[in-house]
């Protein structure tokens, strides 16, 4: 039965003319290629993240939460300044034995500015990562900080009044040592005081 079906199928295609033969093999390749292409492109989507995604996801985040507008005001527009670090996605060696796979990682610090009252300048600090495998491509953030400034010091007093807006996340994650960079999320956004956001500065 076997010997029968193996060469009834040999028969099927030595039966075919080359014309048809050429033209069914055109759109085999051609559908195996455009497949290939889909799969690297998903693949290097996967293993990467970008910045500007993040920002405006980080940003819509900011401008639709309410306590957010009500400290800085209404219309909440991005400022000059954006700083941001990236981690492409790889395997890392958790014992002798074993790697455990860590996503596409980023980290960012930019200002924004209410245009309604009280008109306040925030420093937003976030992190997010890239879900690896997921369809469509997911962002998940982990931090989301709004700090701004309700002291007299961008005029040149010495009353603080810096004040936190926790979006995402929580103190115990931003202090935390990164294993990837050695530095925290904390100590990286110490770096860039509210008042130099203000004025534009920052690095």
């Amino acid at each position: 039965m076997f010997a029968k079906g193996m060469m009834s199928f040999t028969n099927f295609f030595t039966s075919l003319s080359p014309a048809v033969v050429a033209k069914y093999g055109f759109y085999l390749g051609f559908t195996t290629s455009l497949t290939m292409s889909a799969l690297a492109a998903f693949t290097l989507d996967s293993l990467t993240i970008r910045a500007d995604p993040v920002f405006k996801h980080c940003l819509y985040k900011i401008q639709t939460d309410a306590l957010a507008m009500t400290k800085l005001g209404d219309g909440i527009v991005p400022g000059r300044m954006r700083s941001y670090r990236l981690d492409a996605g790889k395997f890392e060696a958790t014992s002798g034995t074993s790697v455990k796979w860590r996503n596409p990682r980023i980290q960012m610090i930019f200002d924004v500015v209410g245009q309604g009252p009280p008109f306040r300048t925030g420093l937003v600090t976030c992190e997010a990562v890239k879900v690896t495998g997921a369809f469509p491509p997911k962002l998940q953030t982990n931090i989301l900080k709004v700090d701004y400034e309700v002291g007299n010091e961008a005029e040149g007093g010495t009353e603080e009044g810096d004040r936190s807006i926790w979006i995402r996340g929580d103190q115990e994650k931003y202090e935390r040592v990164s294993k990837r960079s050695g530095i925290s999320l904390q100590n990286l956004a110490s770096m860039i005081h509210i008042n130099k956001a203000a004025k534009g500065g920052g690095s």
